[in-house]
């Protein structure tokens, strides 16, 4: 047992006014668990029993009272439009964790929980929060996390020895760890502030003109400002964060989601500043050595041919542990391959790879199908009237897309909740169309 009390006794306690606070405030207790999960993550290394953290019983929370939530309420989640795709993945699961994986019982209830976090946040948010009522709401609860994932940052940046790590073809650039586990979660937290940020800066800028129509008085203009004034310098903050933690998938998913956004908002000056603004990073100095350094075996390797390395080594060594788990895939029975069997490398740090194996080929053709009826669905509300805020759905796709090519963010708590939690309330647009049109909202 590693547990310091002044952690976990107020920890416990607000993790206890949270559970009963879910059944008659859910709106604003999930605000609150999703709001203090950064500084939970701070109590990574400390154990209550076995290899069970405060975290993990954090989390299994968040799952147990969502479900809770939704037995009361008796909600039917087929009424989401991925509810259906989502419950096959989820059954599949079930059936490869439970019934065809050898792991002892408790890691199988950990993994499984894992799984069921982003089912029952997808109906969470589907069926609580409202769409037009609750846009700056939602947008606000996954920006104030990434502001205290950004304060722990400057902390550990302006502290006397900062806890860093390191990445590059020779170690050589540093970025900050802090006080997680990983470095990971700094430049998630910074894509999620300015995923969220972008669409909350149009809501407040119509508010304001608003204002200014209707006459507004001077103090509410003043407020609107300084949160539009203060979005801004989040926004560079965070695209700074990004930058810095010299991470392939954050600097491939930061240019793509700022281009593609001012491009969908027929911003065309600024699309083409962020094309300028890569083209000037790749070519001078000490960006350009920096990308180098990053990027270098990918390159060499892949485009230019170059034998100075060996393609094992490629993304960090990982594609050693893809190529391995292949193989071993491919000599397994016929059943294992279609439901999985885990008898490959549990960590390929590769999410397509994790389901594959884990869930066989049924599993990732559903997951895969999932992603694909998500993207569909939003791309096609957005195309019907123009809100920018279907655009945080397409970008969180797009911000796990291109992460699980070299990570497992589907292991992570808090990207779940922002990858299903954002889809779940971009997808309740429809119920609340239907709503609109005289059919009953009461859900059995």
């Amino acid at each position: 047992m590693n547990i310091i009390p002044e952690i976990f006794i107020p920890a416990f306690i607000g993790l206890i006014f949270f559970a009963f606070a879910f059944f008659k405030y859910p709106r604003w207790a999930i605000a609150g668990l999703i709001i203090a999960k950064p500084i939970i993550d701070l109590t990574w290394n400390y154990y209550i029993i076995f290899n069970i953290n405060f975290l993990k019983i954090y989390t299994a929370v968040f799952v147990i009272l969502g479900i809770a939530y939704i037995l009361k309420e008796r909600i039917k989640i087929l009424d989401c439009p991925i509810g259906l795709p989502w419950l096959i993945f989820l059954i599949l699961n079930f059936i490869s964790i439970f019934i065809i994986s050898e792991r002892n019982l408790l890691d199988k209830f950990e993994y499984f929980l894992r799984v069921l976090t982003g089912f029952i946040t997808l109906i969470l948010f589907f069926n609580i929060f409202d769409f037009e009522k609750d846009k700056k709401f939602v947008l606000s609860i996954f920006i104030y996390p990434a502001i205290i994932c950004i304060l722990i940052w400057l902390f550990e940046v302006f502290s006397k020895i900062p806890r860093t790590s390191v990445a590059g073809i020779s170690d050589e650039l540093t970025r900050i760890k802090g006080p997680y586990h990983d470095f990971f979660h700094f430049p998630f937290y910074g894509l999620q502030l300015i995923i969220c940020a972008l669409p909350l800066l149009v809501e407040t800028n119509k508010t304001n003109r608003t204002n200014q129509t209707n006459k507004t008085n001077e103090s509410n203009l003043t407020f609107q400002t300084l949160t539009t004034t203060m979005l801004y310098l989040l926004i560079a903050i965070s695209i700074f964060i990004i930058y810095k933690s010299y991470t392939k998938g954050g600097w491939i998913t930061l240019p793509v989601i700022l281009f593609l956004w001012f491009i969908l908002r027929k911003k065309f000056i600024p699309a083409l500043l962020v094309v300028v603004g890569v083209i000037l990073f790749i070519s001078l100095n000490p960006f350009r050595s920096e990308a180098g350094s990053l990027f270098r075996k990918e390159i060499d390797i892949l485009i230019l041919r170059n034998n100075k390395w060996e393609p094992d080594t490629l993304f960090m060594g990982r594609y050693r542990r893809w190529k391995g788990g292949m193989y071993e895939f491919n000599n397994m029975p016929f059943i294992n391959k279609l439901l999985g069997a885990e008898k490959s490398p549990k960590n390929p740090e590769n999410d397509y790879l994790r389901i594959l194996w884990h869930n066989g080929i049924i599993g990732l053709i559903v997951f895969i199908l999932l992603l694909l009826q998500s993207i569909y669905l939003i791309v096609r509300n957005y195309i019907k009237n123009k809100d920018p805020v279907f655009l945080t759905g397409i970008f969180v796709i797009i911000m796990y897309l291109t992460s699980a090519i070299g990570s497992y963010p589907l292991f992570y708590p808090a990207f779940q909740w922002l990858l299903w939690g954002i889809v779940g309330f971009v997808l309740s647009e429809q119920k609340a169309r239907k709503d609109s049109c005289g059919i009953d909202k009461k859900v059995f």
